[in-house]
């Protein structure tokens, strides 16, 4: 198995779009199966088995029937420490507000 056949912790999470302690987390629990580099001992996946397990979760997703659901009623909740406006001082001495 050639190099460019492995990927690494964080290739394998941007593959399949989970964190990295999750891939770890799977690999100690046997879900993905991992190659350890002699000397490093850092984890290598097999690029097959990470598109084996990319399939299986697409497969598990329920099809779009009417396009992508968009949330256009809900308003946004913004904390009043954010609307909050700061002044800062300007090199002229002047104070002037910041949004």
């Amino acid at each position: 198995m050639s190099t460019k056949e492995l990927l690494s912790v964080r290739d394998t999470a941007r593959a399949l779009g989970v964190h990295e302690n999750t891939i770890r987390n799977w690999q100690s629990r046997g879900v993905l199966r991992a190659v350890q580099l002699p000397g490093s001992g850092y984890r290598r996946f097999p690029a097959a088995d990470v598109e084996r397990l990319r399939a299986e979760m697409f497969e598990q997703l329920a099809p779009a029937i009417d396009g992508p659901v968009v949330n256009a009623g809900r308003k946004r909740n913004r904390s009043p420490r954010l609307r909050r406006r700061h002044r800062v001082a300007t090199p002229s001495g002047s104070r002037r507000t910041r949004r």
